[in-house]
C-alpha cells in the first residue's frame, strides 16, 4: 500500500487530499515490447471497470537534471516530479491494451509532444480514467531505457513488493508473460 499511496502522490502528482491516499485502483500498468521490439505501455483492467482513457508518463529530476532511480524523500531534498507525456485512448473495449511509446498508433495519440525514451531516465506510467472523485487509475509501473532493452515481445515488466528482500522489504522489477499480465490485471485486488 505504501508503494501505492507514495508513488502515486509523489511520482504522479495528480491528487492531494485529505480524504484518501490515492484514487481507486481497477487494473495493473506494465511495460513491455512489440513484435518489432518498440517500447509499449500495456494495461490490464478489472472486470466491469471502465477502460483507462490515458497513459501518463513522468519522471523525477532535481536541479542537476534526471533521475535514474527513486529518490529518497529527506528534508532538504530538491527533486520535482516531471509530467512527460499523456496518451489519450481510442475507445477502448475488452480487458487489456497497449500503446506504443515512440510512435502511437492505431488510434492513440500523444500530448503534448512525441516521447523519447532517454537512457538513464527512470519513467513512471499508470492508466487513468475520468477526473477529480471519479478518476479510477491502473497501478504504476516504473522503467527505464535498460529495463525495456532487456525485454522480449511477450514479456512485460511490473513491479512486485517482496517481504524477503535483503537487507529490507522493497520493491523489485518482476518479468511475467503478457498473458499472465492481462489474466492477473484483469483479476487484480480492484478497489
Amino acid at each position: 500500500m505504501w508503494r501505492l499511496c507514495g508513488s502515486l502522490l509523489v511520482v504522479a502528482g495528480i491528487m492531494s487530499t485529505t480524504t484518501s491516499c490515492s484514487p481507486p485502483v481497477s487494473g495493473m500498468t506494465g511495460v513491455g515490447v512489440d513484435a518489432e521490439g518498440h517500447p509499449i505501455i500495456v494495461l490490464a483492467w478489472c472486470e466491469g471497470a471502465a477502460p483507462p482513457e490515458r497513459v501518463s508518463v513522468s519522471h523525477y529530476e532535481d536541479p542537476a537534471g534526471p533521475l535514474d532511480a527513486v529518490p529518497v524523500n529527506t528534508p532538504g531534498s530538491t527533486y520535482r516530479v516531471v509530467d512527460d507525456v499523456n496518451f489519450v485512448a481510442p475507445p477502448l473495449d475488452g480487458r487489456s491494451a497497449s500503446v506504443r511509446l515512440d510512435a502511437p498508433d492505431d488510434g492513440w495519440t500523444v500530448e503534448p509532444r512525441p516521447f523519447e525514451l532517454r537512457p538513464g531516465v527512470l519513467y513512471g506510467a499508470f492508466g487513468h480514467q475520468g477526473r477529480g472523485d471519479d478518476e479510477v487509475n491502473t497501478d504504476y509501473v516504473s522503467f527505464s531505457a535498460g529495463s525495456v532493452a532487456t525485454l522480449t515481445p511477450g514479456s512485460v515488466l511490473v513491479q512486485r513488493y517482496d517481504e524477503r528482500r535483503s537487507p529490507a522489504p522493497g520493491w523489485v522489477d518482476v518479468v511475467i508473460t503478457r498473458d499472465d499480465f492481462d489474466r492477473q490485471g484483469r483479476d487484480h485486488d480492484c478497489r
